[in-house]
């Protein structure tokens, strides 16, 4: 499947929220639909739902105007919308029971999602759980129905470093299947471990999408990183500032970053290090996280 939001406008009022947005998402790969807070990500998702429609542009799938009747989307909200009064079965079976499924499907995929995250006692109500437990009842409520489209909006919130395994390994099921995964979340690292597709969304825009690898060679601007094994890093950027090779070194994480001032500065710096005593750990492509990505492209993420 592919979805595709095409000249996307949306305004509340005299706030336009959404200016032109143009999004491809790919089933089969994680998609990662990323921006600052207030920066229209919410306002998609709930146009992709029906909840809002619209001003200008239109959804397509797979090239044609998309029906909601024909295709199950699960939507796990940022803020939590269950009923914190009632037991966990019966709320995920009525939830289920409202998208389609009877009551014994339901019942039977609740249970099985339930032991999955270790909240056999299903007689709880939601009031009494930990913040990271409410959010797996959460996501159950997203996946009880088998969706075709999963649409997660911070799903890793409140969860700790096992529910955020359990987390991944519900999404990595879903794409080996060729579902249609779109998720947000601010947690950069866990969403550059399995993150193929990229947009950032800023100010109503997108203004950077593609491919996360491509992306990250990109934003490397051809820098390359060099780490020594019998020298540190401080020591290592004197020896080679001595040598004026034509290349700008700073140091990061322990290694030095290389940047190249001139166009052969590249094949004399091999050259060099063939010869001197330097004993190479690693040498490689710089490529920067997503978190400097983001910093770099739409500003600070507590913003």
């Amino acid at each position: 499947m592919i979805l595709e939001y095409k000249n996307i406008y949306k305004s509340f009022g005299d706030k336009e929220v959404l200016k032109g947005v143009n999004f491809t998402a790919k089933s089969g790969v994680a998609n990662g639909y990323l921006g600052r807070n207030g920066s229209g990500k919410t306002t998609s998702f709930r146009l992709l739902l029906d909840i809002f429609r619209p001003d200008k542009g239109e959804i397509l799938l797979d090239g044609k105007p998309i029906n909601r009747r024909d295709i199950k989307i699960g939507y796990l909200p940022e803020e939590r919308g269950m009923y914190d009064g009632v037991g966990l079965v019966d709320q995920l079976v009525y939830f289920g029971m409202l998208k389609g499924m009877d009551r014994s499907s339901a019942t039977r995929e609740a249970k099985k999602w339930l032991e999955f995250f270790e909240l056999e006692d299903n007689k709880k109500q939601l009031k009494t759980l930990s913040k990271g437990n409410a959010q797996k009842v959460q996501i159950i409520q997203c996946i009880i129905d088998n969706p075709d489209i999963l649409v997660l909006d911070e799903p890793f919130s409140g969860l700790d470093p096992v529910n955020v395994g359990k987390l991944k390994e519900v999404i990595n099921s879903a794409i080996a299947k060729d579902k249609l995964v779109i998720f947000s979340s601010h947690q950069m690292p866990v969403v550059e471990s399995f993150c193929e597709d990229i947009n950032l969304l800023e100010k109503g825009k997108i203004v950077l999408s593609g491919s996360l690898e491509e992306i990250k060679k990109e934003y490397g601007h051809g820098r390359m990183i060099l780490k020594a094994s019998n020298y540190n890093e401080n020591d290592l950027k004197n020896i080679l500032n001595k040598e004026n090779l034509g290349i700008d070194f700073s140091i990061q994480d322990k290694s030095l970053l290389l940047d190249y001032v001139s166009s052969n500065s590249k094949n004399n710096f091999v050259n060099y290090l063939a010869k001197s005593d330097v004993d190479i750990e690693e040498f490689k492509l710089y490529k920067p996280s997503l978190e400097q990505i983001f910093v770099e492209k739409v500003g600070d993420l507590d913003e």
